[in-house]
């Protein structure tokens, strides 16, 4: 190898630590061309598509080498990524030209990494070891390969996000949050009608044709302060009741400031005894939805019905909670500069609004406080660019600890309750809502063993 050759090595090893390992973007900067050639499906032109990829991955990511061999201006790395919020690691084949000191061109390969049963060879990609089987409560290895899910982001979601950007500053009070959300939709293929439960109003959305053989009680985001009446959540109640033939019960709560805190956590509790009571819905085929701070009442009222003896739900999916009104994880700072959508502003203006000078830390409004022991299963579905990430993070782990079936679904391109937004077309909402429909239509025997189940859908 001769002097140039070794040069060009240490450079591509240097510049792949800062920026997978070490994630100095700054210091990054320095080791690619500004203009770098991404012979990619998955990296965007130039420096900032590498960069502004990375920033997307888990803060925990792993980056370790293998093989590196260098030739004339072309450096071959082998190498392998953990922790990057996958059943299993990606092996990475990657080839970089240098020019002028700097990484000028970028072909790359990635693969699931296989265990000892699916190695055809006997011997493992990278390493002396094989990874970790991953297994079904059968036992059965599951399979690790990639699947249509794992995809780069959508035409359509880069462009909502560019618009979600580009909005101008508004304040952060109840009344501008109103506006912007105040639109509506005409559903196509269901029906709809006005419906009391108890007391509460709903809009019921049913199929139009067939039967429902399912119930599904929705509830809405907004951060407690819009959503009344829940028009512009109707089309995801739609896509969830025609996917799932299921009878979708959107509950329009109480709202903040006018009716704080507990008001709306009482309306879902009294919505949900009703079903369940004088209102006939068998609980095996019942499940519980909600998004943002729907999502956190969808827990609190999972867990009053547990507390006060009421029959559980067969289901819990939650989308993007909104369940810490304390803001005490970390990704409240760490990602507001990735978030498009959502801010530290506006939450605590919701919260505000909604808590009335009521505790932050009341588990029935912080669902991250709350004793989830012996819920149903749960799927949890959030945007990894969501500054509300670790809300999602410390309720799957706090479920998991107390032997909860969790299903945690974590979507690199996505922002703040994305399949909320199915009426704009866009591919990732579609596929959201397959998987929440897909774990809504779940058998629950009695005996299921506990399991956790974490993966990345459309992951790099």
């Amino acid at each position: 190898m001769t002097e140039a050759e070794q040069t060009n090595k240490t450079l591509v090893i240097d510049a792949f630590d800062t920026l997978f390992n070490r994630r100095d973007y700054a210091a990054a900067q320095q080791f690619w061309s500004p203009h770098c050639i991404q012979h990619s499906a998955l990296i965007a032109p130039g420096r900032d598509g590498h960069l502004d990829l990375i920033k997307t991955m888990p803060p925990d990511l792993r980056y370790e080498y293998q093989l590196v061999v260098a030739e004339g201006d072309y450096v071959i790395v082998h190498g392998r990524f953990s922790q990057i919020g996958q059943p299993t690691n990606w092996i990475v084949t990657d080839i970089v030209r240098v020019a002028d000191g700097l990484l000028a061109e970028h072909w790359d390969v990635i693969q699931d990494e296989a265990t000892r049963s699916q190695s055809r060879s006997g011997l493992p990609m990278f390493g002396d070891t094989f990874p970790t089987e991953v297994t079904t409560p059968d036992e059965t290895p599951a399979p690790v390969s990639p699947t249509d899910t794992q995809r780069p982001e959508s035409q359509l979601m880069n462009a909502f996000v560019t618009y979600l950007r580009a909005r101008p500053d508004t304040d952060a009070d109840a009344e501008s949050t109103r506006t912007f959300n105040d639109r509506q939709a005409a559903p196509e293929g269901v029906t709809r009608r006005e419906t009391d439960l108890a007391g509460v109003p709903a809009i019921t959305i049913e199929p139009a044709v067939g039967r429902p053989d399912r119930t599904v009680i929705y509830f809405h985001g907004g951060g407690y302060v819009n959503g009344s009446p829940p028009e512009q959540y109707l089309p995801l109640a739609a896509a969830v009741a025609l996917a799932a033939n299921a009878t979708v019960h959107a509950v329009d709560y109480r709202l903040a400031p006018e009716y704080p805190f507990p008001a709306a956590h009482d309306d879902c509790v009294s919505a949900y005894t009703w079903l369940v009571g004088d209102g006939g819905v068998d609980p095996r085929s019942l499940s519980v939805l909600g998004d943002s701070a729907g999502g956190n009442l969808a827990l609190a009222v999972t867990v009053a019905a547990r507390d006060r003896r009421l029959p559980a739900p067969a289901h819990v999916a939650i989308i993007s909670p909104f369940a810490d009104l304390t803001f005490s994880g970390p990704s409240i700072e760490q990602r507001r500069d990735r978030d498009p959508y959502v801010t530290r502003a506006i939450l605590e203006s919701m919260a505000t609004d909604y808590l009335g000078g009521s505790n932050p830390a009341d588990p029935r409004c912080s669902a991250v406080f709350a004793d989830l022991n012996g819920l149903p299963p749960l799927l949890i579905q959030v945007g990894e660019n969501e500054i509300l990430y670790d809300d999602a993070t410390r309720i799957r782990d706090h479920a998991q600890t107390t032997g909860v079936d969790v299903t945690f679904e974590s979507w690199q391109h996505a922002m703040h309750v994305w399949p909320v937004y199915i009426a704009t077309g866009l591919p990732e909402s579609a596929q959201a809502i397959e998987h929440l429909v897909t774990f809504l239509k779940e058998d629950t025997p009695a005996a299921l063993v506990p399991k956790s189940t974490e993966f990345s859908p459309d992951a790099v």
